[in-house]
């Protein structure tokens, strides 16, 4: 179960990182930590503007964990695009870390033996499961994937629904992955792991924040080898005119 837990897990690197880029002198190291240790403080020093400039300039950025790596770009880049709710980028990072482990994006939960590539896979074992939690955990998995997908690697997704044989475009993982949050949200499990309001957001907004993971992926994690590519800019043109005409549609 995938449960925001970014801003509460920071590893001994994670401080050590922090507190070292924030602190200038022993002084001020020490403040840095003591501020960490405070959960109403613990957000302020997260979104400070030299950690991020930090994290995002350095070749490699010390030992940090993913969930900070991923938690200080979504953060900013959600930030970027209005969205100030820190839960959001909390679930987000933790979601992002743990689908970068060697296979979890395609298993249903951690435990799971078997594997999905392909949401209409996921769709059809959501019709298979036994009882409501199994339900719930699907659900959450679809959203998530589909976020996964579309917000990281929308480039895979424009290549494949243009050249070649024809796969959906980022349109259908919004509208699937948006639904599986929505009934997700509206499960008891939900209540039960307190994700309702997560994915009743996650469902209301699901465009946006795609669109704000984009953008991390593009200007922050660069992990196109070919940035300026021809597809890259046509990805871009074709989600320009598909959210003008949802705002004035």
């Amino acid at each position: 179960m995938i449960k925001p837990t970014a801003r509460m897990h920071l590893s001994p690197d994670d401080v050590q990182f922090i507190a070292t880029t924030l602190g200038k002198s022993r002084a001020g190291y020490e403040a840095v930590l003591s501020l960490l240790a405070s959960e109403s403080d613990r957000d302020a020093i997260l979104d400070d503007p030299e950690l991020f400039e930090s994290i995002t300039t350095q070749p490699a950025p010390a030992n940090i964990s993913l969930s900070l790596y991923f938690y200080v770009l979504i953060r900013h880049a959600l930030r970027h695009f209005g969205m100030e709710k820190v839960d959001i980028s909390d679930y987000l990072a933790s979601m992002l870390a743990e689908f970068s482990k060697p296979g979890r994006a395609e298993m249903i939960s951690e435990s799971s033996q078997k594997e999905y590539r392909y949401l209409v896979d996921m769709l059809a074992a959501l019709l298979e499961a036994a009882n409501a939690e199994q339900e719930f955990e699907i659900q959450s998995h679809i959203g998530n994937y589909s976020m996964f997908l579309a917000g990281v690697f929308p480039d895979y997704i424009y290549k494949r629904a243009t050249y070649g044989r024809p796969g959906p475009d980022v349109s259908y993982y919004e509208q699937v992955g948006s639904s599986g949050y929505q009934h997700a949200s509206r499960s008891r499990a939900a209540e039960k792991f307190n994700l309702s309001e997560i994915f009743s957001v996650l469902a209301s907004h699901f465009s946006e924040i795609r669109r704000a993971l984009n953008y991390m992926a593009d200007q922050y994690m660069h992990l196109d080898r070919q940035p300026n590519s021809m597809d890259k800019m046509m990805r871009r043109v074709q989600d320009y005119i598909a959210s003008n005409r949802m705002r004035f549609s």
